[in-house]
């Protein structure tokens, strides 16, 4: 699995790609809107070859807290021993986000040293 930026590379049109984005348009298989839709998605219409995943998802709880795709990335690291088959063979972050880019990154290096 590999963390590229979608601007180096075009996808191959034989591949699963999940977009979990709640406002890009990019050329994918299903897009999921929000957190609980990549959630779903991840869980129950894969496998994925490819998942572009923005972090600022505009999901929140009832409670208030915002679901972003930080915590979609942590869900994967946290179940990844268990269900290896929600783990998209590729992670490509599509954020603008500087910070929460940085903060995928560390998880997505532990996603990829537990499978070496």
């Amino acid at each position: 699995m590999q963390n590229s930026d979608l601007k180096e590379r075009s996808l191959p049109t034989d591949q699963r790609v999940l977009l979990v984005d709640d406002t890009r348009n990019l050329k994918s298989t299903v897009i999921a809107r929000s957190y609980w839709e990549g959630m779903k998605a991840l869980r129950y219409m894969g496998p994925w070859d490819v998942l572009l995943l923005d972090h600022d998802l505009a999901s929140y709880c009832e409670d208030g807290i915002e679901k972003t795709g930080y915590h979609l990335i942590s869900w994967l690291e946290e179940n990844q021993e268990m269900h290896p088959e929600w783990m998209p063979k590729e992670i490509v972050l599509v954020t603008d986000n500087p910070v929460g880019r940085e903060r995928m990154k560390v998880v997505i290096d532990k996603i990829n040293q537990r499978r070496r």
